[in-house]
């Protein structure tokens, strides 16, 4: 279910780019299908008529940064679309417990061990800054922030 890559990124680059943006929305695309759209209001594409692997082309906020650079390494080794960074916070502590249509990769850049993920019924962690991990989303899963901190991750979709 949740497999430790040998990717591990740095976290605080990372951290630092995402926290320079303006935010209005916890789920921040890092592609798109048009190279400039960073959120939709649900995670449920099927709403825009809209396809995970339609989001290819990165963003303009990250491109010439070690943003893209970890997509494009990501994208090199594992096929991938639809990047992301996601944050849980004291606002929006869960999401539905749900099925995606393919695995997914995450990299934690802020967590703490009241961030888990529930697949399938079994609890799993990320505790790792950086390390990339590949998780199996297309088994029933959700993923939880049940601390005072905010939990953020860059994830991926594999095509």
């Amino acid at each position: 279910m949740l497999t430790k890559l040998e990717q591990k990124f740095n976290y605080e680059e990372l951290l630092k780019i995402y926290n320079s943006m303006i935010r209005k929305h916890p789920q921040i695309h890092i592609s798109s299908p048009d190279g400039k759209t960073y959120w939709y209001e649900s995670g449920d594409l099927r709403k825009y008529e809209l396809n995970q692997n339609d989001f290819t082309k990165i963003n303009s906020f990250f491109k010439g940064t070690y943003v893209e650079k970890v997509y494009k390494e990501l994208d090199a080794c594992y096929n991938i679309c639809r990047g992301r960074f996601m944050e849980l916070n004291s606002d929006n502590r869960a999401y539905s417990y749900h099925y995606d249509m393919t695995q997914r990769i995450h990299i934690p850049l802020v967590t703490d061990e009241d961030c888990m993920f529930i697949v399938d019924d079994n609890v799993y962690k990320m505790p790792e800054p950086g390390q990339a991990y590949m998780l199996d989303t297309t088994k029933k899963h959700t993923a939880l922030n049940l601390g005072s901190n905010k939990r953020v991750h860059l994830v991926a979709c594999l095509k």
